[in-house]
């Protein structure tokens, strides 16, 4: 199934390498991570719909574009969201990624684009969306409560996407899912890890995968 979206295996069984300290959201990969499904190419074309925001980020105030990503991509999907504040990505920029198929609060978040991101103010929303995805990423998967104000992740400029994300940060609390993860690969030059809804029917193929794997470790045991 994965093979016409010009994805490259490498491997279909569970991996068991951890993150080397070159890359940023560790705790959050290493919680979340499933199957390694292979590589994947992918250019960040714009970030639309969304919004620049002023954030601070272990103790640094930065502005920034949270939104979607739009990518031109061999991944299954063309849009991704940013799940690390460690790294930049350049626009017309070509990186190879990852692809991990995870499990966890940020794919919950994932499920909720496609209802949220909708209708009047959707800038606005995108903007919401990211800043609840970085407070996840950066917050949630250290342990520490949902709070814009406080912890490694904050975010209080504008009241109205603070408000669409918290909204999206009650709606997700203490759900998990399946979503896509691209880790970035060039560990000399790392690139922002992205994050993507994957398909559902890829998703039925890679448990019913994952399931058989499962069983045959048992019966071997």
């Amino acid at each position: 199934m994965m093979n016409r979206y010009g994805v490259r295996i490498l491997t279909v069984g569970l991996a068991t390498a951890l993150l080397s300290s070159a890359f940023a959201n560790t705790t959050l990969f290493n919680n979340d991570k499933v199957l390694l499904l292979g590589t994947v190419t992918a250019q960040l074309n714009s970030v639309s719909p969304g919004s620049t925001v002023q954030i601070t980020y272990n103790s640094s105030t930065s502005i920034t574009t949270a939104g979607v990503f739009n990518l031109t991509t061999t991944a299954p999907k063309n849009e991704a969201f940013c799940v690390d504040l460690d790294h930049i990505i350049n626009f017309s920029t070509t990186y190879t990624y990852e692809l991990w198929l995870a499990y966890g609060r940020v794919g919950a978040l994932l499920n909720q684009k496609s209802s949220f991101i909708v209708g009047p103010d959707i800038n606005n929303k995108a903007a919401g969306f990211g800043i609840a995805m970085w407070e996840i990423a950066h917050d949630h998967s250290l342990g520490n409560p949902d709070d814009l104000n406080t912890g490694s992740f904050q975010y209080n400029q504008n009241a109205t996407i603070v408000g669409y994300a918290n909204s999206l940060l009650s709606a997700t609390s203490g759900q998990s899912a399946y979503y896509y993860y691209l880790r970035s690969i060039d560990r000399n030059n790392p690139t922002q890890d992205l994050a993507m809804v994957p398909e559902p029917a890829s998703l039925i193929a890679l448990a019913t995968g994952v399931a058989g794997l499962i069983a045959r470790c048992r019966r071997r045991n």
